[in-house]
């Protein structure tokens, strides 16, 4: 059955129109360091082995402080919060561009692991002036913002850089990025309190995991952050070795890979930003999270179809020569529904943990989604690795499939679940 939405109220548009430029200004100047970083760790000495620990380094801060600043956001506000998760990033990128040695990578990757709560505070906005049953829709916007913002932030990030001027790169984000905390500071509203209530008072007692999870209204945030965790699980692992999976199986270099991977990013961007909305309409969020399960684990299974119909082998040399055919047309396959599934999952899962909040617990609730993602970016490639290596390349993405399947399971408790709290209706 469809559900049409109202239109929106002009002052909430510009409230989300200022949030998703923030989150998009923010994600590029992100965006810039990632083709750049690992190539300026192995000049200062790193090995392969630091190289990736950067990005565990990352994940890791951001695992343990993305609920610790979501519950802020809930006591003093999301504009601090916005604020201190941009002014992290300038911090961050300040300490890359004057790096000199290893250790002070590993603080600047630290530091923006810990800081970095600015999409779940956006997801907070977002659960602070939408109503209920519109909240997906506007998420998926907040997530087109994001997307456009990674897609973007690599392309400058490769040509900012040059053999004289290696941190300029990092030098660039911190520019970005300081711009955009100027824009945040004058333009970006409060709107924790619009209904008038006032900041908490005082501290407040310390909820443990066991009492959060033993409490029954408290089972949809718990089985939305472990839908979140295998979802990035899946999704990490994919991302983790198809480059090496990619120039084994169809001889493809950095360039080729980086048009496979920016098509994923145009497809997700196109879905959170149109289909999202019509599906939600249709279907509401909780079916819509289950159809994304599903597409997405076709396209992870298809891509690894395709090294299969191929024949590729690990430790063989790739081809001379740029494979097509049908193992080809499998893998384009598998980059479109790996695209919308991600895109329906990453809006739905946002928009029904906010429906599932209070006004004191959507920060709070919007960073466990977070610290969830975190913490299976740090455990996708852990066994994505060995897969590839020991088994076969097309092994990590029938895996990643598996467990995207599973959430299919997870997703049918979910939506009982949502119906007897009165939530997907």
């Amino acid at each position: 059955m469809k559900h049409p939405s109202p239109p929106l109220d002009p002052k909430k548009k510009k409230i989300l129109l200022t949030v998703a430029f923030t989150l998009f200004l923010d994600l590029a100047g992100f965006g810039i360091i990632l083709p750049n970083l690992p190539l300026y760790a192995e000049d200062l000495g790193a090995s392969a082995t630091l190289v990736a620990l950067l990005s565990t380094a990352f994940s890791l801060a951001q695992f343990i402080m993305a609920p610790v600043l979501g519950r802020l956001s809930d006591r003093v506000g999301r504009r601090p919060v916005m604020l201190i998760s941009i002014a992290g990033g300038i911090v961050a990128n300040l300490v890359l561009g004057f790096s000199t040695i290893i250790w002070m990578v590993f603080a600047a990757r630290l530091v923006a692991g810990a800081s970095k709560a600015n999409v779940s505070t956006a997801q907070a906005y977002v659960g602070d002036i939408i109503e209920p049953k519109q909240r997906a829709k506007y998420m998926g916007m907040m997530g087109a913002a994001i997307g456009m913002g990674f897609i973007m932030g690599p392309v400058i990030g490769g040509l900012c850089r040059t053999d004289a001027f290696p941190t300029l790169p990092f030098f660039v984000s911190a520019g970005l990025s300081a711009v955009n905390w100027l824009m945040a500071y004058v333009w970006l509203p409060e709107t924790r309190f619009l209904e008038g209530a006032a900041p908490a008072a005082g501290p407040k007692s310390r909820v443990r995991l066991r009492d959060f999870l033993a409490k029954p209204e408290h089972r949809p945030v718990v089985l939305l952050s472990l839908i979140t965790f295998l979802f990035f699980i899946s999704f990490a692992a994919m991302e983790s070795v198809f480059a090496l999976f990619s120039q084994a199986a169809f001889g493809w270099q950095e360039r080729h890979i980086g048009f496979y991977l920016g098509f994923i990013g145009v497809n997700i961007v196109i879905t959170q930003g149109v289909l999202v909305g019509k599906f939600v309409d249709r279907f509401r969020e909780a079916k819509t999270l289950a159809i994304g399960t599903v597409v997405l684990a076709v396209g992870l299974t298809a891509v690894g179809a395709s090294g299969v119909l191929v024949g590729a082998t690990a430790h063989a040399a790739p081809p001379s020569a740029l494979v097509f055919g049908p193992g080809f047309a499998v893998l384009i396959l598998g980059a479109v529904g790996i695209a919308v599934g991600n895109g329906f999952l990453q809006a739905t899962i946002s928009a029904l943990i906010s429906r599932a909040s209070g006004p004191d617990t959507q920060g709070r609730n919007m960073g466990l989604k977070e610290s969830a993602a975190a913490l299976a970016r740090i455990s996708g490639p852990i066994f994505a690795g060995p897969l590839f290596d020991h088994v076969h390349p097309s092994a990590p993405f029938f895996a990643a499939g598996v467990i995207a399947a599973v959430n299919l399971l997870l997703a049918r408790m979910l939506i009982a679940d949502l119906r007897r709290h009165g939530i997907d209706d």
